[in-house]
């Protein structure tokens, strides 16, 4: 299915978008990759709400601001309206940011987890939900009952701890309740195996459902 025939299924649709941003687009190197303006030009023809997910300046994490972002989706939306100006005072703004919740989350957070090759989704899964019920944002805050007494779940946890020694995996970078306002939501953005796969597994642990279009991930 191609990403445009999505939009059939109505134009309210609610979008989460992760990492659509300058630094990661290739537009520096004069390579920008062709699926970060169709990302922008998807997200803005829809009328529903936007969570988006950015690495900005503000928690170190690129050089990208917030603002830095804005900027690149509004001209890659002006670029396809020959009659935009922007020095024109009373134009309206090509984007309506009101639609928008924007979270600076940094990255990282499950990735030394994930990259490891050690450690199973599920695992990853059972992890953050293990800190939820502890109430802890650290793996290495996790206290475990005698061996006997572990449920299974606890021993694959354990035992990723044990092999992957201080690697930690922690949560709390963003809000579960906000992520559940979004159930349903399309997924687009990126990258693949990296912030956008850490948004996945954290909807996934706490079964919030949405459907990723592979055709606007990068």
């Amino acid at each position: 299915m191609r990403a445009r025939e999505f939009i059939t299924e109505g134009l309210a649709h609610p979008v989460i978008v992760v990492d659509v941003q300058p630094e990661y687009s290739g537009m520096w190197d004069g390579a920008e990759n062709d699926v970060f303006p169709e990302i922008i030009r998807f997200v803005n023809r829809q009328t529903g709400p936007v969570l988006m997910f950015v690495n900005a300046e503000e928690t170190g994490v690129s050089g990208d601001t917030i603002n830095d972002v804005l900027s690149y989706w509004e001209d890659t939306v002006t670029q396809d309206d020959p009659d935009w100006y922007d020095d024109d005072p009373d134009a309206p703004n090509p984007i309506n940011w009101q639609r928008f919740q924007i979270v600076d989350k940094g990255y990282g957070y499950f990735r030394g987890w994930m990259d490891s090759g050690m450690v199973q989704p599920n695992v990853i899964i059972a992890a953050i939900r293990e800190l939820y019920q502890q109430r802890v944002s650290d793996t290495r805050e996790l206290k475990f009952p005698e061996d006997a007494g572990l449920s299974p779940q606890q021993k694959l946890i354990k035992a990723a701890i044990d092999e992957l020694d201080d690697e930690p995996l922690t949560v709390n970078w963003t809000s579960v309740a906000q992520l559940k306002q979004f159930n349903g939501a399309y997924l687009v953005g990126g990258g693949r195996n990296e912030c956008l796969r850490e948004v996945e597994l954290l909807m996934n642990a706490f079964n919030i459902k949405y459907r990723r279009i592979d055709q606007l991930v990068y």
